[in-house]
């Protein structure tokens, strides 16, 4: 048995447990082999101070090593209940009946819930390095570039399960590869909200289930240089095809109340560090972010603020509580609006607080999210959910606006096309708001403002069907924006003096008979969008980043590149070849020396 903490610090380059500054696992952090760390339910002391010069918040760090020991407690007593009442024979063979159990629940729960058969999707993520805010020492890794997860997850009629990530694009000089341990792993954290909340969740699901992780690519890299701090950038976006096709089954067995349309992808997660306001070398990890929107179903709205797919308890923590961890004071903690994926039942929404640097020294902080591309798209005609963007400013002018009572930044970035955060600050403050949402550590001062802007979930269905009156609620609660009720939904509305909406049934109606005519005017037929389409993809009509992330995946499978040629008819000598994209290239000689590792056993089929 074993438990799993989060900690505030892992002694990495930068400041946080998952940081974004180094290009190599040598800048990741510290790193800990299987080893004895006590004796008799005491610490040693050689690993306390190990592990407290190793880290920047060694009193968090002693304070996760108590709650692990008291874990150990836990299990061990419970275990030694059992041997006391029915003896170590019988408790040896319960234990191996309970794996047997996760096997047996596992493999009745997708007879039950879903349809025999393969579903194939898809999931991107950007890499935005190339910016002047992402300072790293390696000249590989200045280069914009998206990862790339497609997922074939074939579904036996006896129950087991095949989850072939053939076509994964390869491992990158940055902090978002996965080990296929991770990858594996974290699959069964949301397996237990989703399709195994009533079953044991331990080896036995393993042995249900068959992974492919091909070598050399992101989720199973062949380099022992690569990073992997942040893995869970992408490990949320890369699993998120996995859901859509789960949903897709719950749809077809007629487990509609079971459909989620996808995950809200966490980022942007709070990081950052340096002395604190009590005078302490510190870092901070907002597990705000286990509080997203969640993906709509085939019969409800997704729950706003409520939920992260990989964490089974959805708490945001009071701002009171954070407060007091961390040199960041909350100007504002609000519902984002618009952050829902459209549909006839709208994704939830997230939500953002605004935080300014209070009373700290040598404060840093950065952001982890994805800002130009979307990896949690809707479901049946609904939309993605928001992309992200980010939000900060410098030399504000706050300290004087506090002293003498002028207006602050509090109300929130309802609608950041029209924001409203710049109007509380000083004009001359230095602000950075774009779509450059990967970022590594930089300085703040106290005063100055950091947007932590959480997501929401993606949309199911057609936004035409959905009920005007939900619509209607939408707009009273600022769930969203008037612009985008008439322009996605069709929602004719009035407003009245008191600021409430209320849309007119009828004439919505009507509208989206316009709107469905509209759609058919301009909507071309699939055989001549696919023609346009394949000319495009012969000539290479794609950008760089494109054209080098199918690259990178036809380099490290012939399967791959075979079935996209053939789907698409193109000729034999048809390539994209990385060394003709004018970009650095690396990692393709520079295979991990196997022999330098140890044996290990594992149920999870990798490549070799």
């Amino acid at each position: 048995m074993g438990g799993v903490t989060h900690v505030i610090d892992t002694g990495s380059v930068t400041p946080g447990s998952m940081s974004t500054g180094q290009t190599q696992r040598f800048g990741d952090g510290y790193m800990i082999t299987c080893r004895k760390t006590g004796v008799n339910d005491e610490p040693l002391r050689d690993w306390l101070h190990e592990s407290q010069r190793s880290v920047r918040t060694p009193k968090y760090w002693i304070l996760d090593e108590k709650t692990r020991i008291a874990g150990c407690h836990m299990i061990r007593e419970l275990v030694e209940e059992v041997i006391r009442a029915d003896g170590l024979e019988a408790y040896e063979k319960f234990a191996y009946e309970v794996i047997e159990e996760g096997r047996r629940g596992l493999q009745s729960r997708i007879k039950a819930m879903t349809l025999p058969g393969k579903y194939r999707k898809v999931s991107f993520v950007d890499v935005p390095y190339k910016h002047d805010d992402v300072q790293v020492s390696n000249a590989f890794a200045k280069l914009d570039s998206i990862m790339h997860s497609p997922c074939e997850m074939t579904i036996k009629p006896d129950g087991k399960w095949r989850l072939d990530f053939e076509g994964a694009s390869r491992w990158g000089w940055h902090t978002f590869n996965a080990h296929q341990v991770a990858f594996t792993s974290g699959i069964w954290v949301m397996m237990c909200q989703t399709l195994v909340p009533t079953q044991r969740i331990n080896d036995g699901a393993y042995f249900a289930t068959e992974f492919r992780l091909p070598k050399g690519t992101w989720c199973n890299p062949d380099d022992r240089r690569t990073g992997h701090a942040y893995a869970w950038h992408f490990l949320v976006s890369g699993w998120a095809a996995l859901w859509r096709g789960l949903s897709q089954s719950y749809f077809s067995r007629g487990y509609l109340e079971e459909v989620n349309a996808g995950n809200a992808n966490t980022s942007n997660w709070l990081q950052g560090g340096g002395i604190n306001q009590e005078g302490e070398i510190h870092a901070v990890n907002s597990f705000e972010a286990s509080s997203c929107g969640t993906g709509a179903c085939a019969v409800k709205d997704g729950l706003n603020h409520a939920a992260a797919i990989w964490n089974p308890e959805g708490d945001m923590g009071d701002i009171e509580i954070w407060e007091m961890a961390e040199p960041l004071l909350y100007l504002g903690r609000n519902v984002k609006a618009n952050s829902g994926g459209y549909g006839k039942y709208r994704g939830g929404c997230g939500f953002e607080t605004l935080r300014m640097v209070w009373n700290a020294q040598d404060w840093t902080m950065f952001f982890m999210g994805n800002g130009f591309m979307n990896s949690d798209w809707g479901m049946m005609g609904g939309y993605p959910s928001a992309t992200g963007y980010r939000f900060e400013a410098h030399k504000t002018g706050l300290e004087q606006r506090i002293a003498i009572g002028d207006s602050l930044p509090l109300g929130g970035d309802i609608d950041p096309s029209n924001p409203d955060f710049e109007r509380h600050i000083d004009a001359t403050a230095e602000v950075k708001r774009d779509k450059q949402c990967i970022t590594t550590e930089d300085c703040y001062a106290n005063h100055d403002l950091y947007l932590n802007y959480l997501r929401g979930g993606p949309g199911f269905g057609d936004p035409l069907d959905r009920d005007p009156k939900a619509i209607e609620a939408d707009l009273n609660q600022k769930f969203l924006l008037p612009e985008y009720a008439l322009k996605v939904y069709g929602a004719v509305f009035t407003q009245n003096g008191k600021g409430v909406f209320t849309v007119d049934a009828a004439k919505t109606q009507a509208r989206r008979a316009e709107v469905r005519k509209e759609r058919l005017a301009r909507a071309l037929p699939t055989r001549e969008w696919m023609k346009e389409e394949r000319e495009r993809i012969l000539n290479k009509h794609a950008s760089v980043q494109v054209q080098h992330m199918f690259a990178t995946s036809f380099a490290l499978s012939e399967k791959f590149t075979r079935e996209f040629k053939e789907f698409w008819n193109l000729p034999a000598d048809w390539h994209v070849r990385e060394e003709d994209l004018g970009v650095p290239s690396y990692g393709a000689k520079h295979r991990m020396d196997l022999s330098l590792l140890p044996d290990v056993t594992t149920v999870v089929q990798v490549e070799e």
